[in-house]
């Protein structure tokens, strides 16, 4: 064969396979720019629906998931893919970009707070409620009869502890008994400290460091003294000026207490302003320097107060709830504080209000002394009942079972830590079988 002629052929060959791989290689790119990036979104969009199921420390673009693929050689197909911007060439990106922007933000809020999702998913796997009960002051055999008249609590925060004096000195008016009788029980024993709702005792205490650093001090001494496990702090009418040296003494305390394994819970009352947290309990750094943070979600209408109404109605409880959650206190860290307790409301003829304290157990008596009965008021989840008196009348908005019902629904759907009742004085085995039975069974 002529060398030249072969050459030619040669020369031919080489440019037609060029040319069918370039052909070929055209093909499949215009076959997957018609096809195959109209199913990007929806097939990301299914996985990243799958990967919503997956623990967050595994998802796409945290540490974990990059640890557990980076070991992974690149195969010759992938670098292919790169090269050309082919699609599924980085899946880790794709999958990123169709994934809700909020997933990222919640992955780096979850090193310095519990968010949501993590506590439903602890809450899940773990059903252990907290059952708590507030013990006015009393004797030894009344607290501990209380405690025998409610079975399932296993807090009991007695209120013991006073702050004293300026100097930061508390009394502690403990009853060994009580304490022995609750650990027998298989009760732990949250003493409750208040500040006698002094604002200006309060506020000298807060604001002297020396001050504030004993009063840590007695309160630790007081834990392990009297084997306390656990302390609850109720400061009420404080100055709002105080809200940052109360968050740090909390956050002081905490340290103190932990090493001693002694658990510190804070009683805050609701502070409905959507999305708003400047007033004197600054929620979230209460939240991340406790244990605990007990909502007293009661005296909606106060004993006292000119206008009657419900104790706590369930918008009102509810509003109360989220507001906490949306201010930064996370759902493993939220008890429910609940009142046993209704107001009935004395309208004078002159226009004057005066109320009266009555444990809920006792409201059908009342009723039926009077001859009449209640009616329901679904927009509140509340009974309501009106009767007159010689110089007026007396109105009564008070709980059913299904009213307990409802409002622990509260706690299971979110995954709250539990309930304490306000107060076990209130109680009576009726009523606490009504709660006890609503709380562990109205699990979502």
């Amino acid at each position: 064969m002529d060398p030249v002629k072969f050459r030619h052929s040669i020369s031919q060959f080489i440019a037609a396979t060029v040319a069918l791989m370039m052909l070929a290689i055209s093909c499949f790119a215009a076959v997957i720019l018609i096809f195959g990036h109209a199913r990007v979104p929806r097939l990301a969009n299914l996985e990243a629906s799958r990967l919503a199921n997956v623990e967050l420390s595994e998802l796409v673009g945290t540490p974990n998931y990059t640890k557990n693929t980076a070991s992974a050689s690149p195969s010759l197909i992938s670098a292919i893919s790169s090269t050309l911007h082919l699609p599924f060439s980085d899946p880790l990106s794709m999958l990123t970009n169709q994934l809700p922007e909020t997933t990222t933000q919640i992955a780096e809020n979850n090193q310095t707070e519990s968010s949501l999702f993590h506590s439903i998913s602890t809450w899940a796997t773990n059903s252990d409620k907290i059952d708590m009960g507030w013990l006015q002051p009393a004797s030894a055999s009344a607290s501990e009869q209380m405690l025998a008249d409610n079975p399932g609590i296993n807090v009991a925060s007695p209120q013991w502890m006073h702050l004293s004096d300026a100097s930061g000195n508390i009394t502690d008016s403990v009853l060994p008994d009580v304490v022995q009788y609750a650990h027998q029980h298989h009760i732990k024993v949250w003493a409750l400290v208040d500040n006698n709702f002094d604002a200006k005792l309060t506020h000298e205490v807060l604001q002297n460091p020396k001050a504030r650093a004993n009063l840590i001090d007695e309160l630790a001494y007081a834990a392990k003294t009297n084997d306390y496990d656990g302390i609850n702090v109720d400061f009420e009418s404080m100055y709002n000026s105080d809200r940052d040296a109360y968050t740090a003494f909390i956050k002081s305390l905490h340290q103190k207490l932990a090493s001693m394994h002694v658990t510190l819970s804070v009683d805050i009352s609701p502070d409905i302003v959507p999305l708003s947290d400047n007033a004197t309990f600054f929620h979230a750094g209460l939240a991340d320097d406790a244990d605990y943070v007990c909502l007293m979600a009661y005296d909606e209408h106060w004993g006292g107060d000119q206008d009657p109404g419900p104790v706590a109605d369930l918008p009102w409880v509810s509003q109360s709830v989220y507001d906490l959650l949306n201010t930064g206190v996370p759902t493993d860290k939220l008890i429910l504080g609940m009142p046993f307790y209704t107001e009935l409301w004395h309208v004078h003829k002159n226009g004057n209000v005066t109320t009266t304290a009555t444990a809920d157990g006792d409201i059908n008596g009342i009723l039926q002394s009077h001859h009449t009965s209640g009616t329901w008021k679904s927009d509140l989840d509340l009974m309501y009942a009106r009767y007159p008196e010689t110089d007026g009348y007396t109105e009564i908005w008070y709980p059913t079972a299904q009213t307990f019902n409802d409002e622990l629904s509260l706690v299971n759907e979110n995954g709250l830590a539990g309930i304490s009742i306000w107060s076990l004085y209130w109680s009576n085995q009726k009523t606490w079988s009504s709660v006890l039975d609503a709380l562990r069974n109205s699990v979502s």
